[in-house]
């Protein structure tokens, strides 16, 4: 990947070309922020300037073997790690088992989640993917043995956030003592979750949100959008690529979210708790990420929902869809509420993410909405 081609973030660009240029790259990198804002699109173009081997100028070259390699995700000298799913198929749950299918989605597009990964990997609706301890041993496996064809060899750490306590505290080891020439590239989404001293060990690249001008000129100019809806779009999507692609594409999941936030508003309004109890069953029937697709859309929908009734439209982020419930709801989301609301939306997260019981955190999690929402 090419950092033209990198949506925005001209002063990172600009800064990370200058410590190339100037030798003086660090050996451990944290591109910290959203994958929507471009972190691993970052870790990508950087990657690629540092093997080339053409004439570079504000770029790699593009055209040179290193180049060619390197757009196909195939360098010898380039390693990932991800976070992965243990499944009967897979004997080892190492980043190496999913290599294909990894290539295959960051050459459709390096603007991707986890929401993504899962689907590519055909993963089931209850699994969580992580970095499990066997992957030091393949890191370790890897670092060890000298460049096949650059300079630099590459180890790109996708969500390191996830690896386990075993495999954080290997990679620590490495990163305090680390192979001649190897550059770590960590993406984290939420580096708070990461152990401090692997954080006290890396060149922290702080990714803001892309500007809302940089995504609608990418709007008009790859999905053929007028000026006026790229706007509204890039609005939208509060400095995310990936989410102003999604909302052009809405998928079935959006919509079933939005559906759901709804009836559940509704019926926790009017205290039914038959129906209340009918909608825990099917939401409990997800799968654990589809319950944490439903909760992250729902803490969404309370912050816009909060927002909207300041009568600033500039701080509102919701779609058609969503503004036409959210006429009548808004008043129902107010400062006497919505800290007690967002604090039992986040418990509930936390309390799926943590294998609990669907039926017993919905249902409780409905009847604290009740309360709160018609005291």
């Amino acid at each position: 990947m090419l950092f033209k081609d990198v949506i925005g973030q001209e002063e990172i660009k600009e800064r990370l070309i200058a410590s190339a240029q100037s030798g003086r790259v660090s050996h451990a990198q944290l591109f910290a922020g959203s994958t929507g804002a471009g972190t691993l699109a970052l870790a990508l173009a950087l990657t690629q300037y540092l093997l080339c081997t053409g004439e570079k100028r504000g770029d790699a070259c593009g055209t040179c073997p290193e180049c060619r390699k390197m757009q196909k995700l195939i360098h010898p000298d380039v390693h990932f790690v991800f976070p992965v799913v243990k499944s009967a198929k897979v004997k080892s749950p190492v980043s190496d088992e999913y290599a294909r299918e990894w290539r295959e989605m960051l050459l459709r597009s390096p603007y991707v989640d986890m929401e993504d990964w899962l689907a590519s990997m055909g993963a089931d609706e209850n699994a969580q993917a992580l970095i499990y301890t066997e992957e030091s041993g393949n890191i370790l496996r890897k670092l060890s043995l000298k460049s096949f064809e650059s300079e630099y060899k590459v180890m790109i750490i996708w969500q390191p956030e996830k690896m386990s306590p075993e495999c954080a505290n290997k990679l620590l080891k490495i990163l305090e003592e680390p192979y001649p020439n190897t550059v770590f590239l960590l993406v984290a989404e939420r580096p708070e979750a990461m152990l401090k001293t692997i954080l006290s060990r890396a060149q922290r690249v702080n990714v803001p949100p892309l500007s809302q001008g940089d995504i609608a000129d990418e709007l008009v100019a790859r999905k053929r959008l007028t000026r006026e809806a790229a706007e509204e779009a890039a609005h939208v999507a509060a400095g995310s690529w990936l989410k102003a692609v999604r909302m052009l594409e809405e998928t079935e999941e959006d919509a079933y979210n939005q559906e759901k936030f709804v009836q559940m508003m509704r019926l926790c309004w009017e205290r039914k708790m038959l129906p209340v109890n009918e909608f825990v069953n099917e939401i409990a029937s997800l799968g654990r990420e589809r319950e944490k697709s439903f909760l992250a859309h729902c803490l969404c929908m309370l912050r816009e929902n909060f927002a909207r009734n300041f009568g600033i439209d500039r701080i509102v982020y919701m779609t058609g869809r969503e503004r036409q419930f959210s006429t009548r709801f808004s008043p129902y989301v107010h400062e006497g509420n919505i800290v007690r609301l967002y604090e039992e939306f986040e418990r509930a997260y936390g309390d799926v993410t943590r294998n609990g019981n669907g039926k017993i955190i919905f249902t409780d999690l409905c009847i604290k909405v009740m309360q709160n929402i018609r005291p």
